[in-house]
């Protein structure tokens, strides 16, 4: 699991006019979603958090520092949503949402597929049906990646969710005879089709 210290402070302006004020002085706004108290709105350094989030890798632990008045409270967030401008990349917007270290959360986490399939010395074809998986755990066991090994897939064959092997107090949220990856059988080719349709003809 990937922690990331980021320092935010309360706001009470809302509206379009203090958003652009705040990106126009390299800061950006934020909701932090409470499950067991009060949303809050924040205001963010859009530098630090880019900073901080290209060293995290996936689904990262926010330990938000909260700022207001003098005082400072601590919680722990995930990030929910992230509004990004395609155009250029700016930040407009940062949802995040409360976590407690001792209660599962819901996350999506990236697959990464291991080995050379048997069945591709056959003439087999690896395809990928799905590069990520729902999963529940506590935040302390999130793993950055789950990794799948392909090795024993023959030509015609696939892998499925119940098939692979999870973590340590990770459970799966989807059904486990979903397909994750399979290996497909070589289309005959063009040549090898005129051939059977001569032989079917001549017989």
């Amino acid at each position: 699991m990937n922690k990331i210290a980021l320092t935010v402070d309360k706001r009470s302006e809302t509206g379009k006019g203090q958003a652009r004020r705040l990106r126009a002085s390299g800061k950006a706004p934020a909701v932090f979603y409470g499950r067991k108290t009060d949303s809050i709105k924040l205001i963010f350094d859009v530098l630090e958090f880019r900073k901080a989030i290209e060293q995290a890798g996936t689904n990262p632990i926010f330990e938000l520092k909260i700022r207001d008045d003098g005082t400072t409270m601590s919680r722990s967030a995930i990030l929910k949503e992230r509004q990004i401008r395609p155009l250029d990349g700016t930040i407009f917007h940062l949802d995040f949402l409360e976590v407690f270290m001792d209660e599962s959360i819901e996350v999506t986490v990236p697959l990464e597929f291991e080995g050379k399939p048997v069945g591709i010395d056959k003439g087999g074809l690896f395809q990928v049906a799905s590069r990520e998986l729902r999963i529940s755990c506590l935040p302390d066991d999130i793993p950055s990646v789950i990794t799948v090994d392909v090795t024993s897939l023959d030509v015609g064959q696939s892998i499925h969710v119940g098939q692979i092997t999870l973590p340590k107090g990770v459970s799966v949220l989807q059904d486990e005879g979903v397909a994750l990856a399979t290996v497909a059988t070589p289309k005959k080719s063009e040549e090898e089709v005129a051939e059977v349709a001569e032989t079917e003809q001549s017989e």
